[in-house]
Parts: structure tokens; C-alpha cells; sequence
């Protein structure tokens, strides 16, 4: 008999790896993290261009409560 060539486990997903989609330059990154854009949208932004576009990490801000 045959071995089956698929399993039936998923790939890991890459943010369980550390691993994030840089909104900015449009790629993985290890490097990603939480940020707040102009517009106040939170997205994930690697190290240089967080540097780049001047970008604050979310967990840096104060927390405000809320209203």
C-alpha cells in the first residue's frame, strides 16, 4: 500500500514564527510591528520603515480610557 502524499496538518502561519506583513513595503518581516499611521489605522510596519515614515509603535503610546 501506498504512503499518502498529503498530511492533513496546515502550515505553520507566519505570525506564530514572529513573522509579519509590513504594510509599507509590502513583505514579511521579522522585524514587524504594531504602528499607528496618520489616519490613525493600526497596521504592521518593519523596523526601517517605521524609521523611515516616522511611524509610533502602538504599544509605546499611552493608553487613554475611554469615554
Amino acid at each position: 500500500m501506498a504512503k499518502p502524499t498529503q498530511t492533513d496538518e496546515l502550515p505553520p502561519s507566519p505570525r506564530a514564527a514572529g513573522i509579519a506583513w509590513c504594510a509599507w513595503h509590502e513583505s514579511y518581516s521579522n522585524t514587524a510591528r504594531l504602528v499607528r499611521d496618520s489616519s490613525g489605522a493600526r497596521l504592521f510596519a518593519c523596523s526601517s520603515c517605521r524609521q523611515a515614515y516616522d511611524l509610533p509603535l502602538v504599544a509605546d503610546q499611552p493608553c487613554t480610557p475611554a469615554s
